[in-house]
């Protein structure tokens, strides 16, 4: 399965004295980066896809899921909740995580 994910575009606005060619040359460079603003783009919170990916989680996957995308480890976790970092190993054992 492949996903297409378009970012959100990033507006470049040139002063009204820039040379012709300066902008040219830019849009020659860019181009396979240029989007045009008849593009449709979909709302990632609609689609199938991710409402399938959200029914199948649970609070623990989107917690992992965000710490790992931080680059944070459990113990970073715990000590950010100034919690005691063996609770999370043992609630991880008793869920089935």
């Amino acid at each position: 399965m492949s996903v297409a994910v378009k970012m959100r575009p990033i507006n470049i606005r040139f002063r009204p004295r820039t040379p012709i060619k300066i902008i040219h040359s830019v849009k020659k460079q860019f181009s396979e980066y240029i989007i045009d603003s008849s593009d449709e783009y979909e709302d990632w919170f609609e689609t199938d896809l991710h409402k399938e990916i959200a029914a199948s989680m649970n609070p623990g996957d989107y917690l992992r899921n965000y710490r790992e995308a931080q680059g944070i480890t459990q113990k970073d976790l715990a000590e950010k909740f100034a919690s005691v970092s063996i609770i999370f190993p043992i609630w991880k054992r008793v869920s089935g995580q």
